[in-house]
């Protein structure tokens, strides 16, 4: 298995070197660890998936690997840190400053369309499989972001809502009801979606119609 190098801020290569690696090189090796683990998880599947040949990969000693990532799990949260940022990245740029209901299907309709991308969609299984116990929700959610998407749906609502006529009593828990509306069309119905990103838009337009004007938009 090839090495897997990472380009460090100074444009030079990644080396190992004997002694205690400063700053710099601590955060270089952090990195050569999250994307080695990134390729091994999206090729071989979590199961399969161990951490000696994150190691390897990586080109870096199993003690180093522990040390930074005392479990596999761990070192999954830390891969998929990188994956919610960019998931949960807000871009206002294409629609209308104050209209909630636009921005709203905005929004909705770029989460299904990530989440139809092939990567996307490798590591939501990834999280299923590594948090599948009945009472690890919690740690599912967090892994894949959800309640930071919650915090985003919740934050518009509140700064449009007055402005388009709605006042929510609770817009955590309007955000919440969008999110698993969304949530429940990535898992079960994007893996076998003909035209995925389509479809995305379609179904995130009537989720935000049905909570908007309720029985009137059936």
């Amino acid at each position: 298995m090839s090495k897997f190098v990472v380009i460090a801020a100074d444009d030079e290569p990644f080396q190992p070197k004997r002694g205690r690696p400063n700053a710099h090189q601590a955060a270089a090796i952090e990195r050569t660890i999250r994307e080695a683990a990134a390729q091994v998880f999206l090729s071989e599947g979590y199961e399969r998936a161990s951490m000696e040949m994150i190691a390897a990969q990586a080109g870096v000693p199993k003690s180093t690997l522990y040390k930074r990532f005392p479990e596999k799990r761990a070192l999954l949260r830390a891969v998929l840190g990188g994956q919610v940022a960019a998931w949960c990245e807000i871009d206002r740029s294409h629609t209308a400053a104050d209209d909630l209901e636009q921005r709203l299907k905005h929004l909705a309709t770029d989460m299904l369309r990530h989440a139809t991308k092939p990567q996307v969609q490798t590591f939501w299984t990834l999280v299923s499989t590594a948090w599948s116990g009945p009472d690890e929700a919690e740690q599912r959610h967090e892994a894949i972001g959800y309640s930071k998407m919650i915090a985003g749906l919740e934050r518009e609502i509140c700064e449009l809502g007055p402005g388009s006529g709605i006042s929510a009593r609770n817009p955590r828990r309007v955000a919440t009801v969008l999110m698993t509306m969304l949530c429940g069309w990535i898992e079960h119905v994007a893996p076998t979606a003909d035209r995925p990103e389509e479809e995305a838009r379609r179904f995130a337009h009537a989720a935000v119609d049905m909570l908007i004007r309720g029985a009137a938009a059936w």
